[in-house]
């Protein structure tokens, strides 16, 4: 093996941890292989996992509950959107996400939580739980439904997710997530949301 293909091997196998120290990739003792983490457990592990939510407990018939928020610049990090889904205590509801709406006021604030509790990173992400919104011209870049049954077992409740699409969000920008109670009667609505930020993303 020469200099130049051992240098390689050696980079392609070890790692540089916050602190500055090296260590090799950890290896499977029968096969030899290199032991990796997907995407969504590698930002977990580096505390780059972040959630926030809302609730509204008496959402009227076609009411809206806005969640506002805004992404950081690129230079702090790229966000991705890895879920958005939500609860309603029967009837439907739908959830749509909108990027940049023509007003977004700010209200109450929320301080998203790193998923990892070992780590003290913080979240450029900044949240407004109860933001008065505007749509106006603004895209809209997601939608999910969920609801309940017109049985006697409303009351349980019902919901969805929507963990396959994940959505890399522009830097510097405003987004709402909405949620509209379509159901007959006011029902009580609980949205979340679970977003990745990492230094590197997708550029063009």
């Amino acid at each position: 093996m020469t200099r130049t293909s051992l240098k390689s091997f050696f980079n392609l196998v070890h790692y540089t941890d916050e602190d500055g120290y090296e260590h090799l990739l950890p290896m499977d003792y029968v096969s030899d292989s290199l032991l990796v983490a997907d995407h969504k457990g590698h930002a977990l592990h580096k505390g780059q996992k972040f959630a926030a939510w809302g609730y509204f407990p008496s959402l009227t018939v076609d009411g809206i509950y806005d969640i506002v928020f805004r992404t950081p610049p690129s230079a702090t990090a790229y966000v991705h959107l890895l879920q958005f889904d939500g609860w309603v205590d029967g009837g439907q509801c739908r959830l749509q996400i909108y990027e940049t709406p023509t007003t977004a006021t700010s209200d109450t604030a929320f301080i998203p939580i790193n998923r990892n509790r070992l780590s003290s990173r913080t979240s450029g992400v900044e949240i407004e739980t109860s933001g008065t919104v505007t749509i106006g011209g603004a895209v809209q870049i997601g939608q999910n439904i969920f609801g309940g049954g017109t049985t006697k077992h409303d009351d349980s409740g019902a919901g969805d997710r929507e963990s396959r699409s994940e959505l890399v969000l522009n830097t510097s920008t405003t987004y709402v997530m909405r949620a509209i109670n379509k159901s007959e009667d006011s029902s009580t609505v609980s949205v979340f949301m679970l977003w990745a930020e990492e230094e590197k993303g997708l550029e063009t």
